[in-house]
């Protein structure tokens, strides 16, 4: 899939210690160049031997690491990395002529985050950089306050009402970084309405969900449920937004953007942690979507000629499970008028206090009743989450609730 996402100011990074591992000095004298213009502060390495030595003793934020090297090429060099306790946090994206699928492959299976292609575009060498250097300090300050979290509950005895307030701003913290992954406001396109929404089920959560405007004509709409709650699924969702937002830069078809996907989440997840994925491209002149769905509940297909309210029936191992797994996509066209509706199984497994579930049938009904009155997406939004609210009463909220509303104007 093609595109660019926006490259952002990058000065609150400037300073940040790189590695450059490249057998080539004139690659490297092109990086340094690029980079030390930008800010960063440089260590370089003219093989994978040197690189592990300066890598251990220096602890860079982030590596640009060539692949075909002698002696040790660069996929040997990062599963060294990441079997290391020093350097195993530390970002490696791949620098590769090499840009074949298998390639890309067998750097995410050694453990890069990314890759960049020679011969190097300066733009999207920081761009890239800029990206993983924010992921990679975001999931350190998430792990640290976890850790913080963790000692504050052991001085729970000592100290209740000062950890009460302290565990309210630490909370606090964390929703508001996991809140900055997903998008602040929907994109303003001609003749598309759409609205999103995340309530976690703590401060922090497992949901996660993004746009993103490829072209003027191409709109992608994803949204992801991590396995676990707060702080256990909160760091993969860290991770996996990255991963996203990386791979659908590769050119490809929808079903190899999530076969991509899982065979990376196989590799890097444990066994007990897998992500439900939905991801729509939407052709926004012509009204034709297509889904691909991993374990999140069907989207929801609002027709405003027929006014009904139909499942896109697709479905699939969730991401991460089974390496193996094809996944197919299903096709539709939005007429103007039409809504489809994307959410989590928190809105579906929502209980009321006789333990029932409000299920898919209310689900849809919700919805058939908001679009028969006309609402916009984020008061068809607005409906939905309402209607869980008063089914569920006084019972607390028991997951992660996400939902994506998509309405092509008439």
């Amino acid at each position: 899939m093609n595109g660019k996402i926006m490259e952002q100011n990058g000065s609150d990074l400037a300073g940040a210690k790189i590695l450059i591992v490249d057998d080539n000095p004139t690659n490297i004298k092109v990086l340094l160049g690029v980079l030390e213009a930008a800010g960063y502060s440089i260590l370089a390495a003219t093989s994978g031997e040197k690189a592990l030595n300066i890598a251990s003793r220096a602890e860079p934020e982030l590596i640009l690491l060539d692949v075909m090297m002698p002696g040790l090429d660069g996929y040997e060099v990062c599963r060294r990395l990441k079997q290391d306790d020093v350097t195993r946090s530390i970002p490696v994206i791949f620098v590769t002529a090499n840009d074949q699928d298998e390639g890309l492959v067998a750097g995410f299976e050694a453990g890069g985050v990314d890759y960049i292609t020679k011969p190097f575009r300066s733009a999207e060498v920081l761009m890239r950089m800029q990206t993983h250097l924010r992921l990679s300090r975001l999931n350190q300050e998430l792990v640290r306050k976890n850790q913080e979290l963790e000692e504050t509950h052991r001085r729970l005895e000592d100290s209740q009402s000062q950890l009460i307030d302290s565990l309210e701003k630490e909370l606090q913290t964390a929703h508001d970084m996991q809140m900055g992954l997903m998008p602040k406001e929907s994109p303003r396109l001609e003749g598309i309405d759409i609205a999103g929404r995340c309530i976690p089920f703590n401060h922090v959560g497992g949901d996660f969900f993004q746009y993103f405007p490829l072209t003027p004509n191409r709109l992608v709409i994803s949204l992801a449920d991590v396995t676990g709650h707060a702080m256990e699924a909160a760091i993969p969702v860290v991770m996996f937004s990255g991963i996203v937002e990386s791979q659908i830069e590769i050119e490809g078809t929808l079903e190899e953007l999530f076969c991509r996907l899982n065979r990376i989440l196989h590799k890097t997840l444990d066994e007990r942690t897998y992500v439900c994925f939905a991801m729509a491209e939407l052709d926004i002149t012509s009204g034709f979507l297509r889904v691909g769905n991993s374990g999140c509940p069907y989207p929801y297909h609002y027709s405003a000629r027929s006014r009904e309210v139909v499942e896109l029936q697709i479905d699939a191992y969730p991401l991460g499970i089974r390496s193996e797994t094809v996944y197919q996509t299903i096709e539709t066209e939005l007429a103007p008028g039409d809504r489809v509706v994307f959410c989590s199984d928190g809105i579906i497994e929502a209980a009321n206090s006789a333990q029932e579930l409000f299920g898919f049938e209310r689900t849809a009904d919700a919805v058939r009743e908001g679009c028969d009155a006309g609402q916009s997406a984020s008061a068809l939004l607005d409906h939905l989450i309402g209607s869980v609210g008063e089914f569920a009463g006084d019972v607390p909220q028991g997951d992660d609730i996400t939902c994506v509303v998509l309405h092509r104007e008439g």
